[in-house]
């Protein structure tokens, strides 16, 4: 088949074939002489090099939550300041994990659920976000990173049981009236 060829209108067209060779292409197990090896090291290598930057967004993530608090006090969840703390933490729930925080994100996760589903997000006291703000801090501070630090996954349990709570409360008084 030919690669340029004309339609309707006399306008040139060309056709581009796909490639069909990249199975060939990819690189296996022991194979190319350690090339793959080699590509996996220095692919630990640069997310190695990149993990103090994760670690940097996240703590400027927390000291931007931490300065939104106060309005929040003082405004309500229903706020504008509340409305940048649930996209901080929309933006935690989505990155967290792949930054290596699965249990911040999941934190995350558990306010931005009482966010979105409360049928009244203004009967939401302000203090419940600061608890998860503070316990994100207290997290990447002082424990590990992954999903084997029992304090961590304690934190997380707990707001995620007063979160279900309060939603069953929200709920059954929204149905009530």
């Amino acid at each position: 088949m030919s690669a340029e060829m004309q339609n309707s209108k006399d306008e040139e067209i060309i056709v581009i074939p796909p490639r069909t060779d990249l199975k060939d292409r990819v690189l296996k197990p022991g194979s190319a002489g350690g090339a793959c090896k080699r590509a996996i090291k220095a692919a630990e290598s640069a997310i190695e090099e990149l993990s103090a930057e994760f670690d940097d967004w996240m703590i400027s993530s927390i000291d931007e939550l931490l300065s939104k608090l106060p309005q929040v006090h003082q405004d309500g969840l229903d706020s504008a300041a509340g409305e940048e703390v649930h996209t901080i933490m929309h933006d935690l729930k989505g990155q967290a994990t792949t930054l290596g925080y699965p249990v911040v994100a999941e934190i995350s996760d558990t306010l931005c659920n009482l966010l979105e589903k409360t049928p009244d997000v203004s009967r939401i006291s302000p203090k419940i976000a600061e608890l998860h703000v503070r316990s994100i801090q207290t997290i990447v501070k002082e424990c590990t990173k992954n999903h084997d630090d029992p304090k961590a996954n304690a934190i997380s349990l707990g707001l995620r049981q007063m979160v279900m709570k309060i939603l069953k409360h929200e709920f059954e008084r929204a149905d009530q009236q």
